[in-house]
C-alpha cells in the first residue's frame, strides 16, 4: 500500500510540475530559465488595402471652355456625383459678349435649372473627325447616357430685363449697340436625354452624341 501511494504521489508530483503547477525549486528554475529565453512578440504587420480605382469617367472633371463662336460660347463645367455612382453632373452656361471675340465682360448668360447627368454605359472605338479638315480617327471614347429632367431656362445679366409681351414674360436684351432682341419665357421644359460619348485628347475634350445610328462629333473643349 506504501507504493502505491508514493507512486501516486510521484505521478502527481510529475503531472503538477509538467503543467508548471508546483512550487517548488525546479518549478523557479524553470521560470527563470523562460525568463531568460522567452519569446520575442513580432508585430503584425498592417493589412494595406488598395485604394479602389477612380470611376471612369473621373477624368473629364474640370470648367471646359470651347473656341469663342461670334459673340457666343458656352461654358462647361463638369462634376462627379456625390452619391458613389460614377455618373457625372454637368452644368452648362451659355455666354453671350458684347464683341465678336469674346473678350470684355458678359453681357448676359443662359442657364437651365437643373443638371444634366451622364451615367457610364461603358468604351468602344470609333471613327470620328476631331476636326473639319482632318481625316477620320480611330480613337476610343468613353459612352454615356445624357439626361436632362424638367427644367426651365434663366436669362441673367446687365444687359436683360424682363418685359411683357402679348401678356407673356420675355427677357428684353439690349446689347449696348442699338440693338435689341425679345426671347420668350417658356416656362418648364420637357426632359431630354440621349446617348453619347467623351473622348480626350491631352487638355482637349470632345464631346459626341448618336446620331442615326452612329456617332458624331458635338463640341470641342478645351479645359480651364
Amino acid at each position: 500500500m506504501k507504493k502505491v501511494l508514493a507512486l501516486l504521489m510521484v505521478s502527481g508530483t510529475v503531472a503538477l510540475t509538467g503543467c508548471g503547477g508546483g512550487s517548488d525549486g525546479n518549478s523557479g528554475a524553470n521560470s527563470g530559465a523562460n525568463g531568460a529565453s522567452g519569446d520575442v512578440a513580432v508585430p503584425v504587420p498592417p493589412v494595406v488595402v488598395a485604394p479602389p480605382p477612380p470611376p471612369a469617367l473621373a477624368a473629364y472633371v474640370g470648367t471646359w471652355q470651347p473656341a469663342c463662336d461670334d459673340q457666343y460660347r458656352q461654358r462647361l463645367v463638369v462634376a462627379l456625383k456625390g452619391d458613389g455612382s460614377g455618373a457625372l453632373e454637368m452644368s452648362t452656361y451659355g455666354e453671350t459678349f458684347a464683341t465678336s471675340d469674346c473678350s470684355g465682360p458678359v453681357q448676359f448668360t443662359e442657364t437651365t435649372s437643373e443638371k444634366i447627368t451622364a451615367t457610364p454605359d461603358g468604351a468602344g472605338n470609333i471613327q470620328l473627325k476631331l476636326t473639319a479638315d482632318s481625316p477620320a480617327s480611330d480613337i476610343r471614347i468613353d459612352k454615356v447616357v445624357s439626361s436632362l429632367p424638367a427644367h426651365t431656362v434663366q436669362i441673367t445679366g446687365p444687359a436683360v430685363t424682363t418685359v411683357m409681351l402679348n401678356g407673356k414674360p420675355h427677357w428684353h436684351i439690349n446689347d449696348g449697340n442699338g440693338n435689341t432682341t425679345d426671347i420668350p419665357d417658356t416656362g418648364i421644359q420637357t426632359a431630354v436625354s440621349g446617348k453619347g460619348g467623351f473622348y480626350l485628347r491631352g487638355n482637349e475634350l470632345f464631346t459626341v452624341m448618336e446620331k442615326d445610328g452612329a456617332y458624331v462629333l458635338d463640341m470641342r473643349y478645351v479645359k480651364q
